[in-house]
């Protein structure tokens, strides 16, 4: 069963962002002990595919490739914090401003990965208890973090499916060469327009 294998795609910040939000986690881990995600980077999630067969995945992360490859890089903006409506567990992450700009460029991104509407966030404590959660909540709520970053690549990781290693590691990056289309929200403004008509026609810091 060595040929199936495990992927997750995702966005990864800058060094300095890495180190910021590793700076959040190890205050927590302080406060709070040990979590799921205390150690690994800061990045935003896209996609998760569990046990795939390696000769039929590998060649559709070529043909992604070629498309992704025609989006702009995009610089992002942390605003603060946030967290996920409490249930049991609850995630306490960075949050990304949303914009315009932004939310197009996710949408372009989330179309050719097929993949759902998400929340884009960079995780800080993620799935702890809610009685954990009440502790460091109050830490986060109030407090400013205001930064810019680029994202110019995306980042796919795997493992095996099966078998002792379960560490991720590289598989492949996907670079955003294409340019700014400024003319890309007045085309699709126009679009819109054009339909509508033919439907009438129709019908280490510390926290404390």
């Amino acid at each position: 069963m060595s040929d199936y294998k495990d992927y997750i795609i995702l966005l990864s910040p800058p060094e300095n962002i890495n180190a910021q939000v590793k700076k959040f986690k190890q205050a927590s881990m302080r406060l709070i002990g040990e979590f799921e995600s205390m150690h690994s980077k800061a990045h935003i999630s896209l996609k998760n595919l569990h046990r795939q067969k390696t000769h039929w995945v590998e060649p559709l992360f070529e043909q992604l490739g070629k498309e992704l490859s025609l989006i702009e890089p995009m610089t992002l903006q942390v605003n603060g914090f946030a967290k996920f409506l409490p249930t049991d567990f609850t995630t306490i992450y960075a949050a990304i401003k949303s914009t315009p700009e932004m939310e197009d460029w996710f949408k372009r991104v989330r179309k050719s990965l097929n993949e759902k509407k998400t929340v884009p966030h960079i995780t800080i404590a993620r799935q702890i208890p809610y009685a954990l959660a009440k502790k460091l909540w109050p830490k986060f709520k109030d407090r400013q973090w205001d930064d810019d970053f680029e994202i110019d690549r995306l980042t796919i990781l795997q493992r095996e499916t099966f078998g002792g290693d379960k560490h991720w590691k590289p598989f492949k990056e996907i670079r955003f060469m294409g340019t700014v289309d400024y003319n890309y929200p007045m085309r699709v403004k126009k679009t819109k327009e054009s339909k509508t008509i033919k439907d009438i026609d129709d019908q280490q810091i510390s926290l404390f």
